[in-house]
């Protein structure tokens, strides 16, 4: 429901996802007289997700929407660098998704309860982890899920496909099938491995 412009240098990209979006424009997205010519100025968001190793590209565009008055401007960064620079430039968010990825890998092969993380910053993530055996049987005010362990349950779910009950009561009693929504910070999530 929303219109759509993609830009690439690259003809070949353009005609491949030409079919997909609103408008499809080859040209270089750092021009700002370009992008003016294409109405950018008017979108809501832009998303710059230009890859390779120099950060060049990405930067000059970022300074070109942010200067044109974009209102959110999303970037795509390949290391904590490159975000560094984008941030200082004006972007809005900045992603760095093989980092992400790289990140929410190692949780899962190390962790046996830890199996999706979201972060939602440096400090805070949200994650869906197996209930620990001590909790099963037991309600979340009898555990002081939130006083004992620092943590908000948002959401249980059950692993075996039920329904998803969000914010659950305090007198819940967990069962062995549920997964169990928690937001927190990083290291009190952890701690909760060792239970």
């Amino acid at each position: 429901g929303y219109e759509v412009l993609a830009i690439d240098k690259n003809m070949d990209k353009i005609n491949a996802i030409a079919n997909l979006v609103t408008r499809a424009a080859c040209t270089d997205a750092k021009d700002e007289s370009l992008l003016k010519q294409l109405g950018v100025k008017n979108s809501d968001c832009a998303i710059v997700c230009i890859g390779g190793d120099d950060i060049t590209d990405s930067v000059l565009t970022t300074l070109a929407l942010k200067d044109m008055g974009v209102k959110q401007v999303v970037c795509k960064a390949k290391d904590n660098m490159h975000k560094t620079v984008l941030k200082k430039v004006g972007a809005d968010n900045v992603i760095i998704p093989e980092q992400e990825a790289g990140i929410k890998a190692a949780i899962e092969l190390v962790s046996d309860r830890l199996f999706d993380i979201i972060e939602l910053s440096d400090e805070y993530s949200i994650v869906d982890a197996v209930v620990p055996n001590t909790w099963i049987g037991k309600s979340i005010m009898e555990l002081s899920v939130r006083k004992k362990y620092n943590v908000n349950i948002v959401a249980i779910k059950s692993n075996n496909g039920g329904k998803v009950n969000i914010s659950p009561e305090p007198e819940y009693k967990f069962k062995d099938t549920d997964i169990v929504v928690l937001v927190g910070d990083i290291e009190s999530i952890n701690r909760l491995e060792s239970i």
